[in-house]
């Protein structure tokens, strides 16, 4: 009994097909397959869309915190300016300034005694000096005649 292994009966009566000759200088081309790299492309610009989404919402929620933050210490800016400004106005009032200089400064306010008058004999005048310009101008002129006098037959 043979067995199927060695069998070469199966192969005998088999036709040969004419083999295809490749040259051997030039290869022969092959068209790329650009699925693949287009789906790898399509799905880095949806990646990149949805990082750009993240990163703008992070980016107003941190500007956010720190507009609220910036209005907070606004607020307790002017609540402090305000009660600055009410004890500036209470420290200047004219009854806290008079007693302050009568109590720390020892001032006394003002009797009849302290106040003397003035009378004039004369009227009162204004008198108003030349300027030099006109003054210049005036010496400029006189000596000015007093030589064309002097050239004058």
């Amino acid at each position: 009994m043979q067995q199927a292994a060695y069998d070469l009966s199966t192969f005998e009566n088999r036709e040969e097909r004419p083999r295809l000759q490749v040259a051997r200088g030039a290869k022969p081309k092959r068209k790329f397959d650009f699925s693949g790299l287009k789906i790898v492309a399509t799905v880095a610009v949806i990646f990149s869309l949805a990082w750009g989404v993240l990163y703008s919402r992070a980016q107003i929620t941190e500007l956010t915190t720190q507009i609220s933050a910036a209005e907070s210490d606004l607020s307790d800016a002017k609540s402090e300016y305000d009660y600055l400004n009410l004890q500036l106005e209470s420290k200047t009032d004219l009854a806290s300034v008079e007693t302050y200089a009568v109590t720390q400064l020892g001032l006394t306010k003002m009797d009849a005694s302290q106040i003397t008058y003035l009378t004039m004999e004369n009227e009162d005048k204004i008198v108003k000096p030349e300027s030099e310009v006109k003054t210049f101008f005036d010496n400029f002129s006189s000596g000015f005649m007093n030589v064309m006098e002097y050239l004058a037959p």
